[in-house]
């Protein structure tokens, strides 16, 4: 897998400029928010919970689940919120790559 930059709407309203790509054994996710010109990444193993992206991304729970279904459809497990309320991502999602 090669560096890849996205422009992921997972069909909750949000659109999200994210670079995705393997750093030897893990994967880093780069959420390009200020933007397309800077932002926060994270470097992850395998397993990814909603509560480690909004704590490490410094995101609110929305964008933290955003971000998982863009890691989901790349074929991650991921962990969601269960007995919170939070906005769910209902719509269809779209994404295309962004060729710099």
């Amino acid at each position: 897998m090669e560096v890849g930059r996205y422009d992921w709407q997972p069909g909750n309203g949000t659109r999200y400029d994210l670079v995705y790509t393997p750093v030897g054994d893990r994967t880093m996710i780069t959420w390009l928010q200020h933007g397309g010109s800077g932002g926060t990444s994270l470097l992850f193993s395998r397993f990814l919970h909603y509560s480690y992206v909004t704590e490490k991304m410094h995101v609110n729970i929305a964008d933290a689940v955003g971000i998982l279904k863009f890691l989901e459809h790349q074929g991650h497990d991921v962990g969601y919120p269960q007995d919170i309320p939070y906005e769910m991502c209902i719509g269809t999602p779209s994404i295309s790559r962004i060729e710099s």
